[in-house]
């Protein structure tokens, strides 16, 4: 039996998204899927670089350790997106998710990272083989969550582990056995998110044929909105010596792989990043000044005749350059064509000279008898260029002080610490702080434990509050708080109950030394040594767990004293028990028969 594959691969850009940053690859013996992370900061380009990486291993020759060439793949491409950002940091908030599958005569290795996908048809049984790495999965294996809540979750889109080139890879590997007749579906959250498993399940088990059913599926997902890129590739295991139709050679590319984004990091990766465009801003040659309003020849009559300057321009017409037609054309060395001022600072039309060599503001200042300008209307215009530098400022200060704000926020909700809630031990989600007498933590989880059922030293540490890094740890801690108050109330009970046996055996003698004839009480129902006293500083007080005071022994802090027997009874009178006036009313005296 000889195994091959016969593949399909689709991506689009969905109907929200400007651009595909997604990436995918279908090779006889790889299919890979990335879905790029970032936004302007190149998803695309994390996802194509990942792509281009690992695609080698389709023509390797390949051992048996299919699960180790994976590894080393993904541990070569984290690096290729390091040296991408340290060859141009704009694009340093990019990352990428990667699920691959490894193929080779039979035998299978998938490789996952991220909230990419993987499914596998077999049999009439569809399962999903890989897991997730997001906030909202995490929450789900915790029982904090179902799964109905995720498609709503504020922080559905939250990965927990990524490719990003800043930290370790740490890949979800895993050997898969392949037998004829599976199918495998490997996607992106653009179709996973929008089209439920059921649909899934129902389009690759009814459509035979590989392309058309990735083709469907993708038109479902668009269906549903489109509100991400999709990027799917469903591949059939075939047996070709039974099988009728051919398996699939050619490997092919697809997203943002397929379109060229940049990879090469010696190359600027992204040709108009802020980084790049800065950069050329400071390289640009020096423009010569273009006028914004023509500045006019006085035909007649003296310099600085305003009359005849705004005849002369409201009348003329323009060319395409700008500069006037015919006897008012100027010229970019002078005006009126002349070849540029005489000595007298006028040209031969008797204009008044004003160079454009190095001119920078708008020619429109008001020209006096004198020759002299008036300057009120150049600084307006400077005014009015200064506005967009101004706004541009502040936009960037609102973005700065609202990333801030997120990424505050977002540390905020990554702590936790367990304190107090309506006299109970709880975990709460955040920092014991306030700003602006806003809190910044709520309550997350509340416990059975009673505050009042600790020793001095832990109620005086649970209201300080105490942190911890995770939920884990938090009900780690109140567990441990949990069994020494648990012991602490076996302790009292242990005391109590001695109590009890000691007074019940006191009076089993009272009632033994009054009766008549004389009856023995087995020295057996003696109570044995009282048991230990729990320490005040590590246990609360015998009250706090529903036990008073008077059960217990004096030795205790209790008030009941062990009763004295009387010497001996009274002849004239029916024995009646007597007991020291300490001992407790309730105690009934025995009777002889």
């Amino acid at each position: 039996m000889t195994l091959a594959l016969r593949y399909a691969i689709r991506s689009d850009v969905g109907l929200l998204r400007e651009g595909n940053e997604d990436s995918a690859y279908a090779g006889p013996h790889l299919l890979a899927v990335a879905d790029g992370m970032g936004g302007h900061a190149a998803g695309e380009v994390a996802s194509a670089a990942t792509i281009t990486t690992i695609a080698p291993l389709d023509a390797r020759h390949l051992g048996p350790d299919l699960v180790g060439a994976l590894a080393d793949a993904v541990a070569t491409a984290n690096l290729r997106l390091q040296e991408l950002i340290i060859s141009d940091p704009a694009i340093e908030g990019m990352g990428t998710t990667l699920t691959a599958l490894l193929w080779s005569d039979g035998y299978a290795a998938l490789c996952h990272i991220g909230d990419s996908r993987a499914y596998r048809l077999r049999n009439g049984q569809f399962i999903q083989i890989t897991h997730d790495h997001t906030l909202v999965q995490s929450l789900v294996d915790e029982g904090k969550i179902t799964e109905d809540d995720v498609a709503t979750h504020p922080h559905r889109s939250l990965l927990l582990r990524a490719l990003d080139g800043r930290t370790v890879a740490e890949p979800d590997l895993m050997p898969l056995d392949t037998l004829p007749g599976d199918r495998f579906l490997l996607c992106s959250d653009g179709l996973s998110g929008v089209v439920t498993e059921q649909t899934l399940y129902q389009t690759l088990s009814s459509v035979r044929d590989p392309d058309k059913a990735a083709l469907q599926l993708v038109e479902l997902a668009i269906r549903g909105g489109g509100p991400d890129n999709i990027t799917c590739i469903v591949a059939d295991v075939l047996d070709t010596q039974v099988s009728a139709v051919p398996p699939t050679w050619t490997p092919v590319f697809a997203g943002a792989a397929a379109t060229g984004a940049p990879t090469d990091p010696r190359q600027p990766v992204r040709q108009s990043s802020p980084a790049t465009r800065a950069m050329r801003l400071t390289r640009t040659t020096p423009q010569p000044a273009v006028r914004d309003e023509p500045t006019g020849v006085w035909p007649a009559g003296r310099p600085g005749s305003r009359d005849n300057y705004t005849r002369e321009f409201d009348t003329a017409p323009l060319e395409a350059d700008g500069f006037g037609t015919g006897p008012n054309r100027l010229d970019r060395t002078g005006f009126d064509g002349a070849p540029g001022p005489d000595e007298d600072g006028y040209n031969g039309r008797g204009s008044h000279r004003r160079s454009t060599r190095g001119s920078r503001h708008r020619y429109n200042d008001t020209v006096d008898a004198g020759g002299e300008t008036d300057g009120d209307d150049d600084y307006g215009h400077r005014g009015r260029r200064r506005w967009p530098i101004v706004t541009g400022a502040l936009v960037l200060l609102v973005i700065l002080l609202g990333g801030g704000a997120y990424g505050a926020w977002w540390y905020n909700q990554q702590q936790y610490y367990v304190g107090v809630h309506d006299g109970y031990v709880a975990i709460f989600r955040g920092t014991n702080q306030s700003v602006a007498g806003i809190g910044l933590s709520s309550l997350l989880t509340p416990s059975t434990l009673k505050v009042s059922q600790l020793g001095t030293n832990d109620q005086s540490t649970i209201s300080q509050t105490i942190s911890k890094g995770s939920v884990a740890d938090a009900k780690a801690l109140i567990t441990q708080l949990q069994g020494v108050a648990d012991g602490c109330h076996q302790q009292w009970t242990a005391l109590a109950t001695w109590q009890a046996q000691t007074v019940k055996y006191q009076d089993d003698l009272v009632t033994a030394a009054h009766s008549k004839p004389k009856i023995k009480v087995p020295a057996s129902e003696a109570p044995g040594p009282i048991p230990a006293v729990p320490d005040p500083a590590s246990c609360a007080p015998a009250v706090a767990f529903g036990i008073p005071a008077s059960a217990l022994p004096a030795q205790a802090g209790g008030t009941a004293v062990t009763p004295t027997p009387s010497p001996s009874p009274t002849p004239t009178r029916t024995p009646t028990p007597t007991r020291s006036a300490t001992v407790k009313k309730s105690a009934t005296p025995r009777t002889s028969a």
